[in-house]
């Protein structure tokens, strides 16, 4: 967990322009589409408040009117409620979140999502992505990386999910909190999280050592959507790259390159496992886990995992549709 924490910033702002509120949830949803529509009778009006930190951020919004559009997550994973009825998440999808009064649901994440909601106040908690990642990885045992959230949380973990917000909810409002106790409900709160809707499966990657090898290994782990060298491993341990190749090979762990390389392939698979064969493709995948050259990597995946990567990406639309593998359509694995 970050020491480095800067200072929370607090926000709150309201009015009763359209366009204002148009202007300030796009920024706040990093969106170009969101839409108001008519207000309700007492005419329009609109407040936002957040506090928060690189870490955690805490935000209240009221919007008098019917709303419409689509949020961008970006590296963040929200929890959200809503006090009325009325609120749609992925309204373009079959299996659309209808969130009920009150119930905390986790939006979408690492894809932009559609939503339509009726006039109501909704409260949610964004956490940095790195930071929840982080925080699920220390409770399974696991290295970090992208997290499988139901939008739903598990029925026994509710009460204690709402008992942890509604104990740290002094300290995530107070901008002028103690920074230790912040840190200290952050990851209470995050640990609930992971507790009531976390689900993702084991990262596939072992680990080796402790120390500085496994301080590498979870940063590789935890960057590796981003074009990484040796020379950044360094710099994130502190290693010389010979101190660092040294560190690897004392307990008979892959290269810091090789580790990377697994992590991503794990990465690409577990992304082609829960993709949608009719909006993902093979390439793209690849492609932003950081594989350029596809006819190495198919050859590489299939090394590692036993079958092409088309194969993986269209064992859900045959599981969905009872065809055997025999039976269901070849698809080049750069489609």
């Amino acid at each position: 967990m970050r020491t480095d924490l800067r200072t929370p910033t607090a926000t709150e702002q309201h009015g009763a322009a359209v366009d204002d509120a148009v202007e300030l949830f796009e920024g706040v949803c990093s969106s170009h589409d969101i839409n108001i529509g008519q207000a309700v009778s007492e005419g329009f009006s609109y407040r936002y408040r957040a506090v928060g930190d690189d870490q955690v951020t805490t935000a209240t919004s009221a919007v008098a009117a019917h709303r419409w559009g689509t949020i961008n997550p970006g590296r963040q994973y929200t929890l959200a409620w809503a006090t009325g009825p009325g609120m749609v998440l992925d309204t373009d999808r079959r299996d659309r979140i209808t969130m009920r009064p009150n119930v905390p649901v986790m939006y979408p994440a690492g894809r932009p999502f559609t939503f339509d909601a009726a006039p109501a106040v909704q409260h949610v908690i964004r956490f940095d992505g790195a930071f929840l990642e982080s925080v699920s990885a220390a409770v399974r045992g696991d290295l970090p990386g992208p997290l499988d959230l139901r939008a739903e949380a598990d029925p026994d973990a509710l009460p204690a999910l709402r008992r942890t917000i509604a104990g740290a909810a002094t300290t995530l409002w107070d901008p002028g909190a103690d920074p230790v106790v912040r840190s200290v409900q952050h990851r209470r709160v995050a640990e609930a999280v992971i507790g009531a809707f976390d689900v993702t499966a084991a990262s596939g990657v072992t680990a080796a050592g402790r120390g500085s090898v496994r301080v590498a290994q979870e940063w590789i782990a935890a960057n590796a959507h981003r074009p990484l060298t040796t020379a950044d491993v360094c710099r994130a341990t502190g290693l010389s790259a010979r101190g660092l190749q040294a560190a690897f090979h004392r307990v008979g762990a892959a290269s810091p390159m090789q580790f990377l390389r697994d992590v991503r392939l794990h990465r690409v698979r577990a992304a082609l496992e829960a993709g949608d064969p009719t909006t993902t493709t093979v390439s793209e995948v690849a492609q932003a886990w950081g594989f350029a050259h596809l006819g190495r990597f198919a050859g590489t995946y299939a090394g590692a995992f036993g079958e092409r990567p088309s194969d993986t990406l269209h064992r859900r639309a045959r599981r969905d549709t009872g065809q055997s593998p025999s039976s269901a359509p070849t698809a080049s694995t750069t489609t």
